[in-house]
């Protein structure tokens, strides 16, 4: 008797670490090994209800770690950090519609990242979790772009969005969004050109 093999779909993680993987590839490899299972599971994670929504902003959980110490400035900057690599990259696209700017959160996720690796190091406890957040502090905006290109890809392979996806490339050409758009089939051509 054989073990069936689980789908992607029917393994959340398997799933996002293979488009993270890919998109981290797309991107240029910036991101570790390592930084691919975070990023993976931080996706799974993110993708989850939670039982309490936390509607923290990203300045009152600052606060709360530089005030708190501890275990509760760890979780709390950890929770900044994840908030702002979620929303700067999964939800990229929303930030222009909003009044505060990608930029933002990019300097909050990264700020909190490195306090974060900061602090695991001068306690001594981070068993080897401080240079995966000193990483994701360093490479904060590659990962964003990873997250982006993840939810582009899951958007595009559902056919909810490739016509989005189609005009991002159109007013910002890039080769990971030629690649996505050719692998659905679609040849990206400008007007006036010829394919």
């Amino acid at each position: 008797m054989s073990i069936p093999e689980l789908s992607q779909e029917e393994n959340l993680f398997d799933f996002f670490h293979t488009a993270v993987g890919k998109a981290s590839a797309s991107v240029g490899g910036p991101v570790s090994e390592d930084g691919v299972y975070y990023l993976s599971n931080l996706l799974v994670e993110r993708g989850r209800t939670p039982d309490t929504p936390n509607t923290d902003t990203l300045v009152e959980l600052q606060i709360v770690a530089r005030e708190k110490g501890g275990a509760t400035a760890t979780q709390a900057w950890r929770e900044l950090g994840d908030r702002a690599l979620y929303t700067s990259g999964f939800f990229r696209a929303s930030l222009s519609r909003k009044s505060i700017s990608l930029d933002y959160y990019l300097s909050m996720g990264a700020a909190a990242y490195e306090q974060l690796a900061t602090s695991m190091r001068w306690n001594g406890g981070g068993g080897g979790f401080d240079v995966i957040y000193q990483e994701l502090a360093e490479q904060f905006y590659a990962c964003s772009t990873v997250l982006q290109r993840v939810r582009d890809e899951v958007r595009a392979t559902t056919n909810a969005d490739i016509l989005a996806l189609y005009e991002r490339w159109v007013s910002h050409p890039d080769q990971g969004t030629t690649e996505q758009l050719t692998a659905l089939g679609v040849l990206p051509v400008r007007g006036g050109e010829e394919s």
